[in-house]
């Protein structure tokens, strides 16, 4: 390997060692590893678009509302279900109700038109449970499982993003440490 001297002539012929290249390699370097660091700690991944911008952020974190006051069917059925525009209304129906997203979902709510949300992929490359996966909401939520386990810290995100590949390696662990059924007809019907 060649070592990076020059000889400086005014210098009298003393070797000088050629610092341009090195401290450039070394800020490329620190900014490399800025830039994986901070990605890694604060992931700049969002999720699909929607045609009505929605925040879990601010409604779950900020201001606190439970995952079942909108999915109220996660408790009682298999799905949890999207929550229909009436119960955006239950609070939009008075609240902030000249802000864009708001005047939209109004707007779309009294038109009658149907909302087509996007899916957050949260199975591999799937939009959807393989139809020979049973996978009840209902049950895990009267157990205590909190929604974040699976889905993430909801309460931190804005347009929601998969955090967990949710495979069969994953649901088997999470019934090890809860002491769960690992009988294959427990989730494989």
């Amino acid at each position: 390997m060649k070592r990076a001297y020059v000889i400086d002539q005014r210098e009298g012929g003393y070797r000088r060692f050629v610092w341009g290249g090195v401290l450039t390699a070394s800020i490329f370097a620190v900014m490399l590893l800025i830039y994986y660091g901070y990605n890694f700690y604060y992931p700049a991944q969002l999720g699909p678009e929607q045609p009505i911008p929605f925040s879990h952020r601010l409604h779950a974190g900020v201001k606190g509302i439970s995952c079942l006051v909108c999915h109220e069917t996660v408790a009682s059925q298999a799905g949890a279900g999207l929550p229909p525009l009436e119960t955006c209304l239950l609070c939009h129906s008075r609240l902030i109700t000249h802000f864009p997203p708001i005047a939209l979902l109004r707007e779309t709510f009294f038109s009658r038109q149907p909302v087509v949300w996007q899916r957050v992929k949260y199975v591999d490359s799937f939009n959807y449970m393989p139809d020979f996966v049973y996978f009840n909401h209902a049950v895990h939520i009267r157990r205590s499982i909190d929604c974040g386990h699976c889905h993430g810290p909801v309460k931190e995100m804005d347009r929601l993003v998969r955090v967990q590949n949710l495979n069969m390696g994953f649901c088997i662990t999470c019934h090890k440490y809860y002491n769960a059924s690992h009988d294959c007809y427990t989730c494989h019907r």
